[in-house]
């Protein structure tokens, strides 16, 4: 993870914490990806689990039980959110810009559709950011989902 993107994460979660005045959440950045802050195996039940340190055998002995593993930019375990921040290449439109720079970073449309089935099976919130959407959009964007999640968190308590 580059430098700027570090400084996007950190970016965006001083904008929740700008909008969260009652404290609500509590986002985890990763800033060493050996460090595994936010790190986390999901099974096809959606069965999950916080693993920051695993040895390669504990690593091998959970793929052996059908776990995957991700490493989200933000996460919020306890509120089940995520935010990942995308890249996007330059020079081309749509979903081919999207999906070059996802190829370049090591990843394909195929694993990061399993990233949000994952996501989706372990009931966990997930907004994407795109880094070529205006600052303006994204903290519309963050606000609303923030909103949503606050709302769905609160219907839930009744």
């Amino acid at each position: 993870m580059g430098v700027q993107d570090l400084q996007k994460l950190f970016e965006i979660n001083q904008q929740i914490k700008k909008i969260d005045k009652k404290e609500n959440y509590n986002f985890i950045i990763d800033t060493d990806t050996k460090e595994g802050r936010t790190r986390i195996i999901i099974d096809e039940f959606g069965t999950w689990k916080k693993t920051s340190h695993l040895t390669k055998e504990q690593a091998d002995d959970y793929r052996k039980k059908g776990f995957r593993q991700f490493v989200p930019d933000l996460i919020d375990f306890k509120n089940k959110i995520i935010i990942e921040y995308q890249e996007e290449s330059k020079g081309r439109q749509g979903v081919l810009r999207r999906r070059g720079k996802i190829n370049k970073k090591g990843h394909d449309e195929f694993s990061d559709e399993d990233k949000d089935l994952f996501y989706k099976l372990a009931e966990f919130n997930q907004l994407k950011i795109w880094e070529n959407t205006s600052p303006e959009e994204q903290k519309e964007e963050l606000e609303k989902f923030l909103k949503i999640f606050s709302n769905t968190r609160n219907n839930f308590k009744n």
